[in-house]
């Protein structure tokens, strides 16, 4: 017996899943029910459009295949009450429990002032991904500087912050991207990879990134940014910097 749960999945004789050709999820078998596995939602637009988010219950739980993990079971999801809030995003809802993706949200998303698709702020507190509580933020003065190509940095009137960490001596009164890395000149990674200074030091943010850089140069007055051939570099006095990595010149 075969039956097709639509996307390329297909139960057979309710003992194995095929995704296409290829056996998927053999690890959850043991308590997958493949009477009532099925998809509940999904992204894609239309039936002959590629799914990359996928959410399949059967009668105890809900399930998750999607870029951003791998198939998981939802904690504590009850496939009774699921309600999917916003596919593309990852937002859904069950059993009292908020969700982004497979992380459980520790807020009432429906109580939260989104300041981008990274930071938000729930009642007198900020939060990251919605999963990363900022610490240390003085939420009345915090900023995105950039928000369209670097949502994910921040900074307040006593830090600079990347990801909902505080980037260690950055002083938010002088800290900049610097100006030639937006304005709009082409360069490979030009909407990920950009190089920024202060007073003390120079940086290499990379906001797909776990962290920022920081490069402790001797010429800080002189470091600048230059587009050549369609790659980005920043210089000083000494060095070059691809990538976040320097080169003597």
């Amino acid at each position: 017996m075969i039956k097709d749960i639509d996307q390329g999945y297909k139960i057979i004789d309710n003992e194995f899943i095929l995704f296409y050709e290829s056996e998927v999820f053999n690890k959850f078998y043991k308590i997958i029910d493949f009477e009532t596995f099925t998809i509940t939602a999904t992204n894609a637009e239309s039936e002959d459009d590629f799914a990359s988010t996928i959410y399949f219950v059967d009668k105890n739980h809900v399930y998750l295949q999607s870029a951003f993990c791998s198939f998981c079971v939802l904690e504590d999801a009850d496939p009774q009450d699921f309600k999917v809030l916003d596919v593309k995003k990852g937002y859904t809802f069950s059993n009292g429990n908020y969700y982004r993706h497979n992380d459980k949200m520790p807020f009432d998303y429906s109580k939260a002032n989104y300041l981008n698709d990274y930071y938000a702020v729930i009642h007198d507190k900020l939060y990251f991904g919605d999963t990363v509580l900022v610490e240390n933020v003085d939420i009345d003065s915090f900023t995105i500087p950039n928000p369209e190509l670097i949502g994910n940095l921040g900074k307040d009137k006593k830090h600079v912050f990347f990801k909902g960490k505080i980037i260690p001596d950055a002083n938010p009164d002088t800290f900049k991207i610097l100006e030639t890395c937006l304005d709009g000149t082409y360069y490979l990674e030009c909407d990920n990879a950009f190089y920024a200074k202060d007073d003390k030091q120079a940086y290499f943010v990379r906001t797909i990134s776990d962290e920022v850089k920081i490069i402790k140069t001797k010429s800080l007055d002189n470091f600048h940014f230059k587009v050549i051939d369609e790659r980005g570099y920043a210089f000083d006095n000494q060095y070059r910097y691809y990538m976040g990595k320097r080169t003597k010149i």
